[in-house]
């Protein structure tokens, strides 16, 4: 993956003028897929639009400890576009750090973040006291943790919830609304109507934006956007196009056909937010078709099985058709094993289709059926989503022949397949028609929440079908916000 330099933060204080009203810094996602971040100033306000974690690689953690040169007692407001942890992972460190402000979300964004925040902030203490114990052996001093459940409950007490297109003030000169943006429950764009000193302008953030409705199982698609000045754009896939769904279904379904003929485990690492719940359901439609014997599938994921139940509560978010009172289509005979003990368990058996996150094996129980399982033959393993630069999943998928796993090295004797259409991303023409539905060409597009090879060719496509101006910033690049040419 391509790393951006970390950002500091802005150094200096802005002031509004004829040149400007406003600015946006680019704090993170800036060149790379993680760390979503982005500072919005005006003469009188500071925004936060996302405060994600940086995910993959060593400079990871030291990425999101450094300090972004923000007074958090002087920033108005967080603005979230959805709760994975790479757009909110690192909201309980702000009011660790003394931000006291309100965190606007959507209803979705808000009961996701109730379960990803807390399984982070234990993660991080987990994490934190086995290395202390590590470093006391060696006589060196204990870590912290990023931060604490504590943290963690404390930052989601200041969320405060909005519905769909409901306008609100986030601070003196910048009100928002949130649009669907689909992806996962509660993901939205957020348009920001900007006035200060008699300029106005509208701010549109894309967040991550979900996939065509005939290409998800669950989710509803992204609405088509407002008009707005200047817009940032995720572009995670923004130099490809995904596998067609149901080509990619078939492919999983002749996987699984060859694995349950062979009496093979098929691994498939996925993420607890939505991924897992759209595997559930194709897995469903081939246990149907007679293409996977029931019993034989397993959620080996406490999260994913939490997240799960949500679905019902948030059916506003999920795509038209879908009977109410089920919401998320489940194999027969599902298995869902929340204890460690059912969990290892799993690793007596043959025969078993095993859903386990992390997505990106960098975490959770998907490393413990790695160990187990990863180093013979007759193992499946299924990548159904993007593997960011230098995670396991990435080597894995880049022809790694071992991996670190657990502290092991590990031999990659598996059979590694890639599917690329189930991805909860929109790709480059799913991009692009969502920009083109904007009522009018906006001043500028920035390009966020993408490497370098997926930026560049969004960059051109844009260019060559709409023919706007578009950037690709780095991290402590800023946008100056003006209505004058």
């Amino acid at each position: 993956m391509t790393q951006s330099r970390v950002a500091k933060g802005p150094r200096r204080a802005f002031q509004a003028s004829r040149e400007a009203f406003a600015r946006v810094t680019f704090l993170g996602a800036a060149g790379e897929v993680t760390g979503s971040c982005f500072h919005l100033e005006t003469g009188r306000s500071q925004v936060l639009v996302d405060l994600g974690m940086f995910q993959g690689g060593r400079e990871a953690d030291a990425k999101n400890r450094a300090r972004l040169g923000l007074d958090w007692k002087r920033l108005d407001a967080v603005v979230l576009t959805h709760a994975h942890l790479d757009h909110a992972g690192r909201v309980p460190l702000a009011v660790a750090r003394g931000y006291r402000g309100p965190i606007h979300t959507t209803a979705g964004t808000r009961d996701l973040s109730g379960i990803l925040l807390l399984d982070s902030a234990h993660i991080q203490e987990s994490d934190a006291e086995r290395e202390s114990r590590r470093r006391r052996r060696r006589g060196q001093k204990p870590v912290e943790p990023l931060y604490t459940q504590e943290d963690a409950r404390a930052a989601l007490a200041q969320f405060e919830e909005h519905a769909f297109q409901d306008w609100f003030d986030v601070a003196p000169d910048v009100r928002a609304r949130f649009h669907h943006a689909g992806h996962i429950l509660g993901a939205a764009s957020v348009e920001f109507d900007i006035g200060h000193g008699g300029e106005r302008g509208t701010l549109l953030v894309s967040g991550d934006l979900g996939r065509a409705e005939s290409q998800s199982d669950v989710m509803r698609a992204p609405t088509p956007p407002p008009a707005a000045d200047w817009v940032l754009v995720e572009s995670t896939y923004g130099d490809r196009r995904h596998r067609d769904l149901a080509s990619t279904v078939e492919e999983l379904g002749a996987i699984l056909k060859q694995a349950m003929s062979q009496g093979s485990t098929v691994l498939v690492p996925v993420f607890a937010v939505g991924r897992a719940q759209e595997v559930l359901g194709h897995l469903a439609h081939l246990e149907k078709a007679g293409v996977l014997p029931p019993g034989r599938v397993v959620l080996d994921s406490p999260m994913a099985i939490d997240v799960t139940g949500l679905y019902r509560r948030h059916s506003d978010c999920l795509k038209r058709g879908l009977d109410p009172g089920v919401c998320v289509r489940i194999p027969k005979g599902l298995r869902q094993t929340r204890t460690p003990e059912e969990s290892m368990a799993l690793n007596r058996e043959e025969g078993l289709v095993i859903l386990s996150a992390s997505g990106m094996c960098e975490g959770g129980r998907i490393l413990h059926h790695l160990k187990h399982r990863l180093w013979r033959s007759d193992t499946h393993l299924v990548f159904t989503g993007f593997q960011a630069g230098r995670t396991t999943g990435a080597a894995i998928v880049g022809g790694a022949r071992t991996v670190r796993v657990m502290g092991e090295t590990i031999a990659v004797k598996a059979k590694v397949h890639t599917l690329g259409g189930f991805s909860a991303h929109a790709d480059q023409s799913e991009l692009l028609d969502w920009l083109g539905q904007l009522p009018q060409p906006p001043r500028q597009v920035a390009l966020v929440h993408g490497e370098d090879r997926g930026r560049t060719g969004l960059a051109a496509a844009i260019d060559e079908r709409l023919g706007w101006p578009v950037m690709q910033p780095r991290a402590g690049d800023e946008l100056s916000l003006s209505v004058r040419s």
